[in-house]
């Protein structure tokens, strides 16, 4: 990189972030950061993150959880369990009744352990 400013932004990325996505609200220099960006985006050391959209007038959710995927069932660490907490309430409503059959259905499919027989 040729600028000086990239440079010491990509440095500051690498120890503060270095897998994570970031913000450059976080950084004192934000003009600096600003010009990082560009260049290690051009040389491809940076991947964007765009902002997700959905058609005007649409509701959107966003959900994020740890999920481990095991040989033979799916278990959730943590992030989602906490939706589906008793006590959370909503003034909006799905008006489509099998989307929210859909919703209302399990997330997993919990598969049972067949047992042999002897």
């Amino acid at each position: 990189m040729k600028s000086k400013h990239s440079r010491s932004f990509f440095s500051i990325v690498n120890q503060k972030y270095p897998t994570l996505p970031f913000s450059i609200r976080g950084f004192e220099d934000t003009v600096g950061a600003k010009v990082g960006v560009k260049e290690c985006l051009e040389h491809d050391l940076l991947m964007d993150y765009p902002v997700l959209t959905d058609k005007a007038g649409e509701y959107v959710a966003q959900f994020k959880a740890t999920v481990v995927v095991q040989p033979k069932s799916t278990a959730i660490i943590c992030g989602a369990k906490a939706l589906a907490a008793d006590g959370i309430e909503s003034d909006k409503k799905i008006k489509n009744e099998e989307l929210a059959a859909l919703v209302a259905s399990p997330l997993w499919k919990q598969e049972k352990a067949k047992k042999e027989k002897k």
